[in-house]
């Protein structure tokens, strides 16, 4: 067995093969005599009778749903101590197993398809769909690189792409028992059968799929290949381990594939200098296999999936990953879920399994998840621009939607400190317009908002209790009040949340100001809010606009003014130089040169040593104030968050800031990165208009219809 023991005396020999420059590990060889029958069997151990694993498997428990493999190959014949891989008609078609895993002990069968000492008997179950459509996923399934979970990340994978026409390889690799070159070789050896074959099962994209520490290993497999047949064509990383870092990884996934760190490892049978080499290839082992730090720009598209709640592997670990992934501009989407845990896997009941036997863990969040995932793998097949285009070229309809009422907030102007009388307050501070406010009546943008300041109100035909405030973008110079406004405003009354539009004050340097009205709005309807038949309001906001709603969602005053829920649409966060949008600060602001500049504001002669430093120190702290990810906290209301990786306007990294603020201040949160879309595409729908997030405008939809219906 792997006790305490073994594993001590094989950190000591890995540390003692570094200093002398041979692995040591490598030369030993087995003494159990395993062998490979054939297809179905193994021996286990020299003593007992040859016995399927997998029929132990189910004698152990039960499985979901029966699906047999097309076929089982073995990636060693010979054994992993015998340096010999897979020949066909004399044609070497995969390597040797490159080194043993030291694990001698026979493989064992655990409950829920749970594997263990997995060493000789390192395989691939082939699944072959009916109707194949040109894809093929290598499976990579999870277990800390401790055992491998061959159902819910195995078989289950493989029902579900073969339900829609894409064949599937589970790879039960060798656990490395420290031996951290074993599980790569042996799935880039599948990756190598596969390709071989990839003709005859009529498949023409390979790519890489992994769960947990499969998760690592797949991404590995999608920054470590070797050349471009091991090289996936994609990769698809779900709940992934990713850094080796202490504070961020899996202790059990990191100690299991490359040792325990060089502290554990009893310091008296070492020399200082074999430990203290020991200790340098230890780190450079964390630093190899934390995989963001391997991406480039030659790196595969890459689809990750997780849940905030997911007490194992910390989400940070998907988000490195991820923002190494957008700063190498690569073909991108991560799905954040609100809940789901770890390890849910494919225990669904799309495969068929039957639901009042089986827990789904990701719950509602399933359908969402698979739509996703079915779309992404869609687009790997084909180029679907020239259709997509094709379609734009379509005859549009006319987009036309009238609010029930319109609501003036200030009644009397904004130079007038007078609210609507026993409702709300008032302005608080003009914005310093005093030319009349101009609509392009192209595309309805607002400018030089000032005493206009208003809000439509929009009622669901059929009310759901709930309601939503929404701020349009527009780098607040403008706000967008169609794409960001009306169109926002019909869907949601489509799902039975009535909206209301609020065309705030541009701020012209005056930040309390948009604020300021949000706030008037959300005392307005919550004044009216029983009569209105409306239990919980939320904020929806977009670009510069999704600061604002940021801002109402952490710098509210009373539990009036905090919104129920928020919904964040490409927002502006930061304004850390190199991350913020500079000009939706500096409209907020006001110019940076107003505030660092020597001359005073009234003439051009220098201002005062003490004037100067105190506007230098106000425009920091205003600076801090508005780095929106610096104010969450726990009270900050439930929040979804929903971008393009490839935003040209609005870096990546401030919605990343924002979801970490409030992963770490335990607020419930999801976030949804699509590949496309860029920036500013609001609610835009192909029939009324070209929509330039088109392939993910559904999963852009079902997100927030889910998100909306469970607050």
């Amino acid at each position: 067995m792997r006790d305490t023991a073994f594993k001590s005396l094989a950190i000591l020999a890995l540390g003692l093969s570094f200093i002398s420059g041979h692995d040591l590990t490598a030369q030993k060889k087995s003494k159990s005599g395993l062998r490979i029958l054939d297809g179905t069997q193994v021996y286990v151990h020299p003593d007992r009778k040859a016995a399927s694993v997998e029929e132990k498997l189910k004698a152990n428990s039960q499985i979901a749903i029966d699906y047999n493999p097309t076929k089982t190959i073995y990636l060693y014949p010979e054994g992993q101590n015998v340096d010999q891989g897979i020949e066909e008609d004399e044609i070497d078609v995969t390597e040797g197993p490159l080194e043993s895993n030291g694990v001698t002990t026979p493989e064992k069968a655990e409950k829920w398809g749970f594997l263990t000492d997995v060493s000789d008997s390192a395989r691939i179950d082939i699944y072959l769909p009916k109707n194949p459509n040109g894809l093929m996923v290598i499976s990579c399934p999870g277990g800390g690189y401790y055992n491998l979970s061959t159902w819910n990340e195995g078989v289950y994978v493989a029902k579900w792409m073969n339900d829609r026409g894409i064949a599937c390889a589970v790879v039960k690799y060798r656990l490395p028992n420290g031996h951290w070159k074993v599980p790569l070789q042996d799935v880039q050896n599948a990756i190598r059968y596969c390709r071989f074959h990839a003709k005859e099962w009529g498949v023409s994209q390979i790519g890489v799929i992994g769960f947990s520490a499969g998760g690592h290993l797949a991404s590995t497999v999608t920054t470590m290949y070797v050349d471009a047949v091991t090289k996936p064509d994609f990769s698809i990383l779900i709940y992934p381990v990713i850094s080796f870092s202490e504070n961020v990884t899996h202790k059990g996934t990191k100690d299991n594939l490359i040792g325990e760190p060089p502290y554990m490892v009893d310091r008296d049978k070492l020399t200082f200098d074999e430990w203290y080499d020991y200790r340098e290839q230890s780190q450079e082992l964390v630093t190899k296999y934390s995989t963001y730090l391997n991406v480039t720009q030659d790196t595969p598209p890459t689809f990750i999936a997780v849940s905030t709640d997911d007490k194992t592997v910390p989400v940070e670990n998907s988000l490195k990953f991820y923002s190494s992934l957008v700063q190498m501009r690569i073909h991108s989407e991560l799905q954040i879920y609100p809940f789901g845990g770890h390890g849910w896997g494919f225990t669904t009941p799309e495969i068929g399994l039957d639901s009042n036997k089986f827990k789904d863990n990701l719950g509602s969040c399933r359908p969402e998840f698979s739509a996703a995932l079915e779309n992404w793998l869609k687009l790997r097949l084909t180029d679907n621009t020239k259709e997509f285009l094709a379609a734009q070229d379509a005859k549009k309809q006319v987009f036309s939607y009238d609010p029930d009422s319109t609501i003036l907030l200030y009644p009397k102007g904004q130079n007038v400190d007078e609210g609507i009388f026993g409702i709300t307050l008032g302005p608080g501070e003009p914005n310093g317009f005093d030319k009349p406010e101009e609509i392009n009546p192209k595309n309805e943008y607002h400018s030089f908002t000032g005493d206009s300041v208003r809000f439509d109100l929009y009622f669901a035909k059929h009310p759901n209790g709930k309601m939503v405030i929404i701020t349009p973008g527009g780098s607040y110079s403008i706000t967008a009040g169609i794409t960001d406004g009306k169109m926002a405003a019909k869907w949601l009354n489509d799902q039975g949340v009535s909206a209301a539009v609020l065309n705030y004050r541009l701020p012209n340097g005056h930040w309390n100001v948009p604020l300021r009205d949000v706030q008037n709005t959300f005392r307005y309807c919550r004044h009216y809010a029983k009569q209105w038949g409306m239990n919980e309001i939320g904020i929806m906001g977009f670009s510069a606009g999704g600061h604002l709603a940021a801002t109402a969602s952490t710098l509210y005053v009373d539990p009036i003014t905090r919104p129920d829920f928020s919904i964040l649409v490409y927002p502006v966060i930061s304004s850390e130089k190199g991350v913020a949008h500079e000009s939706s600060f500096r409209n907020l602001l006001g110019s940076p040169n107003k505030w660092n500049s020597r001359k005073a504001s009234s003439d051009t002669t220098a201002s005062s040593l003490s004037d100067w430093d105190g506007r230098k120190e106000t425009y920091k702290k205003l600076l801090e104030r508005y780095s929106l990810d610096k104010q969450v906290t726990p009270d900050t209301p439930p929040t979804l968050i929903v971008f393009s990786s490839n935003d040209g306007s609005v870096p990546p990294e401030n919605e990343l800031r924002y979801y970490r603020a409030l992963v770490n201040n335990k607020v419930r949160c999801e976030m949804h990165a699509f590949p496309e879309g860029g920036h500013g595409y609001g609610f835009i729908e192909n029939k009324y208009q070209s929509d330039p997030l088109y392939f993910y405008r559904a999963d852009f939809f079902n997100s927030i219809a889910r998100f909306i219906k469970e607050i």
